[in-house]
């Protein structure tokens, strides 16, 4: 799954600035082994807190808007 077959439906919905990466797998209707690998790869911006790796969802919405989505 890549990031453009994500569906917004599952997307709109209570959010956190940073959010376990179990939480936001579930919360956007992705497998948390897709999340982790996204995670570790780099593609999801994320920041270690203690010995958990926490998705910084803020950063990643900020991303999203600064696309251009028209093409």
């Amino acid at each position: 799954m890549e990031l453009e077959e994500l569906e917004p439906s599952k997307l709109i919905g209570p959010q956190q600035d940073v959010e376990t990466v179990e939480s936001w797998a579930d919360r956007n209707g992705l497998t948390y082994g897709t999340a982790r690998a996204w995670a570790m790869k780099g593609v999801l911006p994320t920041v270690k807190l203690g010995k958990r790796r926490m998705v910084n969802s803020a950063l990643l919405r900020s991303w999203l808007l600064e696309q251009d989505w028209t093409a």
